[in-house]
């Protein structure tokens, strides 16, 4: 991609390769943040799922486009956005096992937090469960298959957390 706006790209690469460049700095802000200490609130993680939701809804419409700009964009374009979006999954991998690992009582015992503990629990089913087809997707060396074989190692950690706590989670009262 070239620095800058470049007049030799149609409006739509434009603004494909804005929204890379966005996706990228979205990415890279993300994986410092997994560098950090793990979220002290449900209301910090939530902020941070928000986060890693807009990254993914950011990659799905770059994904989208990349067909339509495949003559402006370089050949492994496609490549690039889903290890792009690999990174992002392992460094909200490692943010999220933080925080369930020690998880704040709020998280465990509130009224609402089975809800949202079977959310996650639903949400990290489906991506490991297409785990294996965007390494395959994004053409991953096996350098870099063995450091993702970590995010997946961590997603099922994540889950057989979830399934802990939602057995002491009180569900939702029904409504009247």
């Amino acid at each position: 991609m070239a620095e800058g706006p470049d007049r030799r790209l149609s409006k739509e690469g434009r603004t494909v390769f804005e929204m890379a460049r966005k996706l990228a700095a979205d990415v890279a802000a993300l994986e410092r943040r997994a560098g950090g200490p793990p979220p002290e609130t449900f209301p910090r993680y939530k902020e941070v799922r928000a986060t890693y939701i807009e990254i993914v809804g950011l990659t799905f419409s770059v994904q989208e486009r990349v067909p339509r700009v495949a003559a402006e964009a370089p050949k492994d374009f496609g490549q690039w956005v889903v290890r792009v979006k690999l990174r992002a999954l392992a460094a909200f991998t490692t943010i999220s096992l933080a925080f369930l690992e020690n998880p704040p009582v709020a998280i465990t015992q509130a009224i609402g937090a089975h809800d949202v503990l079977v959310a996650e629990q639903k949400n990290f089913t489906e991506v490991l469960g297409t785990f294996d087809e965007m390494l395959f997707e994004a053409g991953i060396d096996d350098r870099m298959a063995d450091a993702l074989d970590a995010t997946r190692t961590g997603i099922e950690r994540i889950l057989e957390r979830l399934v802990e706590l939602l057995a002491h989670s009180p569900e939702a009262l029904p409504e009247f």
